[in-house]
């Protein structure tokens, strides 16, 4: 039988040749068909464990590599190497038809149960270089794919090759998009080994004694990309990368020093720390070569036509947060004018919408002189105006290099000058409410503390641009509509910068002790943490949160604590090779004892000999 159906889904078995060409082991596979058979919540699953093949082949963040992507939806789309479907489901949301093809049935099959309810979804298993096409597509993906084309097409140069069929199989004005691993990565300059080799540093020295796989640097994929004919090539930056993208910037939106506040993600292995990869990437950023050492690409390639005119230029992604709460921003040219734009990535999420756009009015409503950026709404999305500045903070706080002293400093004068902002009416002594107890139940705060009858309860730095015409609060997203503490709000920014600058968490044990440093009462640190806690838990939900994504994270070994082993060890191997010389000097002497020995044995003339030198020596002391 050529096909086999499960749910919706169609299974092409046609060009199937019964072995499964490529695997990450038997186990770990059938765990996974076995997880996506179950219908069990795969994000409640993800949130429990810490196993990297599950996060990797499974996780909602995966789709983000294509979820901010502009596709029509009668669109006809070709997955070339969809495995076990994880970008597939965006492609069904977004196309009218989709056609997989993958070297692994086992796969597939995953992919296809996790797909069931699709009804536009068919998945040819076989080799893409021996499957016959009927149709050309308007969309074709190589998603972490690219790389093997070693694996696909049979030719003398198979990355051009692999291009040049899939340019073959594209409509005029198609598009190829293909996520592929930076050879320059930041990351691997930094310590991270190489992906597909497991390698440290294998991949920018050249990938000795390695044939199946190759990364490439965005020169040489650009160059790779004409010689197949596609004259139009956009470039994107996935960050952390492409595997688990929580951003997406572009070559019209770079990031700036400041943005990128942590060191990447080690999910896979362990990784040495060879520099402060969040220093270096600020000093990248600076000098405007962020893409040439972005860890990842994102690369559509266009088949005819020119850049289009609008479209996306940066995307971020709430996936870690309860589905209710996951709503994305885009950052879109639109007829020539920029908008962020607010958009739910799920149905749950379309009520938060509702809640955005009232709060934006109340935010405007409560400052004396910060500005909230205009809204209009379009269907189930909010187009705020874009505002074109710099963040509160970037030019006064310098959270990779200053002492905390130095930045506790300038924090307190930057957050002050937020927060005396706020209407004098809106200013009242703290009571404990009914919505008070239902957000934070179980704390107790006194009565009578400085608070805010109703508040944006997101006053981190990163949500306030400074334009020509004044400060904007540009993501007005929550609001407290019943009194809270002033100190809270406080408290509130403090944790975050706390848990966002590695280099202060160097340096303080905790985060409560950090919010003391900054002049918040002693006695209501672990309050105001536990209102935090209450609250980031109502955000993230039962699924896969930040903070259980951190539980995934192997160990980072910082490179001195690898030059201190290096001198333990090297102070070993001395100390062994004097004990080796000292036994070989003792073993020398006993071998030589015994030769004279048998020699005395066979010639008296000489044990007499040796004796008399024995005697001399014993009574010269020697």
């Amino acid at each position: 039988m050529s096909e086999e159906k499960i749910g919706n889904v169609i299974l092409d078995l046609t060009y199937y040749k019964g072995t499964d060409a490529y695997s990450d082991g038997e186990q770990v596979e059938d765990r996974l068909l076995d997880i996506v058979k179950s219908g069990q919540s795969i994000d409640e699953r993800l949130a429990s464990g810490n196993d990297w093949a599950e996060l990797y082949h499974l996780s909602e963040i995966r789709k983000n590599i294509l979820a901010w992507a502009d596709i029509d939806k009668e669109a006809s789309a070709l997955e070339i190497g969809s495995g076990c479907g994880a970008v597939t489901g965006v492609l069904c949301e977004k196309c009218g038809s989709v056609t997989c093809v993958d070297l692994s049935k086992k796969r597939s099959t995953i992919n296809a149960y996790r797909n069931k309810d699709h009804d536009n979804l068919r998945i040819m298993v076989g080799n893409f270089e021996d499957v016959r096409f009927s149709e050309k597509y308007d969309v074709i993906t190589l998603i972490g794919v690219f790389e093997y084309s070693i694996y696909y097409i049979s030719s003398d140069d198979p990355f051009v090759d692999m291009l040049k069929k899939c340019r073959s199989l594209l409509k005029e004005g198609g598009k190829l998009y293909i996520a592929i691993e930076n050879k320059y990565g930041m990351k691997y300059f930094a310590g991270a080994s190489e992906d597909h080799t497991g390698i440290p540093f294998d991949g920018i020295e050249g990938y000795h004694g390695v044939e199946r796989v190759r990364t490439f640097s965005g020169y040489a994929l650009t160059g790779m990309l004409k010689k197949a004919g596609f004259s139009c090539v956009e470039f994107r930056y996935p960050v952390p990368d492409y595997k688990l993208p929580l951003e997406i910037y572009s070559d019209d939106r770079l990031p700036s020093p400041g943005e990128i506040t942590h060191r990447s993600p080690n999910f896979d292995r362990e990784r040495m720390d060879s520099f402060d990869e969040v220093k270096v990437t600020d000093q990248v950023c600076a000098d405007g070569l962020f893409p040439d050492f972005s860890n990842s690409f994102l690369i559509t390639a266009h088949n005819g036509g020119q850049k289009p005119e609008n479209g996306c230029l940066y995307a971020k992604f709430n996936t870690l947060r309860a589905p209710e709460y996951r709503v994305d921003t885009r950052i879109v040219l639109e007829d020539g004018r920029l908008y962020a734009v607010k958009s739910p990535s799920c149905l749950e999420a379309e009520s938060h919408i509702d809640e955005i756009e009232k709060n934006a009015k109340c935010s405007a409503d409560i400052y004396k002189t910060i500005k909230v950026p205009g809204v209009a709404r379009k269907g189930r999305e909010l187009f705020f105006d874009f505002v074109s500045g710099v963040p509160f903070d970037s030019d006064c706080i310098d959270y990779s290099s200053a002492s905390v002293e130095d930045i506790c400093s300038d924090l307190k004068t930057h957050l002050d000058k937020l927060l005396n902002d706020i209407s004098d009416e809106n200013r009242c002594g703290f009571k404990m409410t009914d919505e008070f107890g239902e957000m934070f139940a179980g704390v107790t705060i006194p009565e009578g503390i400085p608070a805010f009858r109703q508040s944006n309860a997101d006053m981190i730095f990163s949500n306030f641009l400074k334009a020509d015409d004044g400060l904007y609060c540009i993501d007005p997203e929550w609001f407290f509509t019943f009194p809270v503490p002033e100190d809270f709000l406080r408290y509130r920014v403090y944790r975050c910068i706390f848990e966002t600058h590695t280099n202060i968490a160097w340096k303080i044990k905790t985060r409560q002790e950090f919010a003391v440093l900054m002049g918040i009462d002693e006695k209501l640190a672990d309050a105001y943490d536990a209102m935090e806690d209450a609250f980031q838990k109502k955000v993230a939900g039962s699924g896969l949160s930040a903070e259980k994504l951190a539980g995934y994270m192997k160990p980072y070994r910082r490179l001195d604590e690898f030059k201190v082993e290096r001198e333990i060890l090297i102070n070993r191997i001395e100390t062994m090779d004097r004990d080796i010389r000292e036994k070989d000097r003792i073993i020398g002497e006993q071998q030589a004892f015994i030769g004279k020995l048998k020699r005395a044995i066979k010639n008296p003339f000489f044990a007499a000999k040796w004796a008399i030198q024995k005697a001399g020596k014993k009574s010269s002391g020697k």
